[in-house]
């Protein structure tokens, strides 16, 4: 019986660490694939592109209007071909997307798009990096581009909310792993 609740703590704990080391994404920019260009640009001058230093986390505000400009590497179609493709955060618990866009063009760039953006509540602030994803699909390739960006801002009651939580939870397994007196 021992053996067991030992096993189930140490399970526990290496879960939650694993957990907590997943939260520290590391900042990245990386073309993951395909050929592609492209920069989004904030309100508050800052700039990022497929070519951002790896040690760079971009900090952006909650709600902002994003110039952006994009291109994928094909010759232009003779005839409208389709393309869809979108905007996605990773998040410690599921993930949210941002803009999905799809259509049918003969265009294989954009320039001076604009696109207006309100992060929600769920999203943490002021916690570190976000992986942000952005895809696109035309004739047959695909161009993913990551990054990691940070919102302005503090971590606020959620935060607190969930240390805590933990926190009890923790002592609640410590606890239960200590041997009972008999009376």
């Amino acid at each position: 019986m021992r053996r067991r609740r030992t096993a189930g703590i140490a399970l526990i704990g290496s879960l939650t660490i694993l957990w907590v080391a997943s939260l520290a994404v590391p900042a990245t920019a990386d073309v993951i694939e395909g050929g592609c260009t492209g920069s989004a640009t904030f309100t508050d001058g800052a700039t990022v592109t497929e070519s951002t230093p790896l040690s760079d986390t971009i900090i952006v505000p909650e709600d902002d209007t994003v110039t952006y400009s994009g291109s994928i590497n094909l010759p232009p179609p003779s005839e409208p071909e389709a393309f869809v493709g979108g905007v996605d955060v990773r998040l410690p618990f599921g993930g949210w997307t941002v803009v999905s866009w799809e259509g049918e063009t003969q265009e294989v760039s954009i320039t001076d798009g604009t696109y207006t953006y309100s992060v929600p509540g769920f999203v943490p602030r002021g916690t570190g990096g976000l992986e942000v994803t952005a895809t696109h699909v035309q004739q047959g390739q695909t161009c993913v581009v990551a990054v990691t960006m940070a919102l302005e801002g503090d971590p606020g009651a959620p935060a607190i909310i969930g240390a805590t939580g933990t926190a009890v939870f923790l002592a609640g397994v410590i606890g239960a792993g200590f041997k009972k007196r008999v009376a």
